[in-house]
């Protein structure tokens, strides 16, 4: 093969071109982790989204999560509350009923982020460790965490 290239910018690329990116990265994981991927393939072992609402008394919804789980683990994608709630356990609930979801669906641990602004405290407290950060993730100062729990 050529070692001479070009790098272009393609603002929407097509399906064909994707696939020409994804096919060598997908062929590189099966080879080097196959036993991974076998077990991905099963029904059983496909993402399953895990989507938990908390309403008022007038079936207003005040707080939810969305996440996933899959194999081993819970993906907490996003929870938010109304603003008036915060603090008022609305968030420990949501979090709570996801975590004996996945624990119910087999998983073993959870994952999530959230930026020093948001909610880092409400994770510690919640058993969350620091898995790792990135200082001004935002580029406006702000920083992100990354926390996992082990949950058995």
């Amino acid at each position: 093969m050529s070692t001479e290239f070009q790098i272009e910018i393609i603002e929407n690329p097509g399906e064909d071109l994707c696939e020409a990116v994804y096919y060598p990265l997908r062929t590189h994981n099966q080879t080097s982790n196959p036993v991974m991927w076998e077990e991905r393939e099963k029904p059983e072992n496909q993402p399953k989204p895990l989507s938990i609402f908390a309403f008022a008394e007038d079936r207003t919804v005040i707080g939810g999560l969305f996440g996933t789980t899959m194999f081993s683990w819970l993906k907490v994608d996003i929870m938010a509350t109304t603003k008036e709630l915060r603090g008022n356990g609305v968030g420990t609930a949501l979090l709570a009923r996801a975590e004996k979801v996945a624990k119910q669906r087999g998983c073993k641990y959870a994952y999530t982020d959230t930026m020093d602004n948001q909610a880092p405290g409400f994770y510690e407290k919640a058993g969350y460790n620091i898995a790792g950060e990135i200082e001004d993730w935002d580029s406006h100062g702000h920083k992100k965490f990354f926390f996992t729990k082990v949950l058995s």
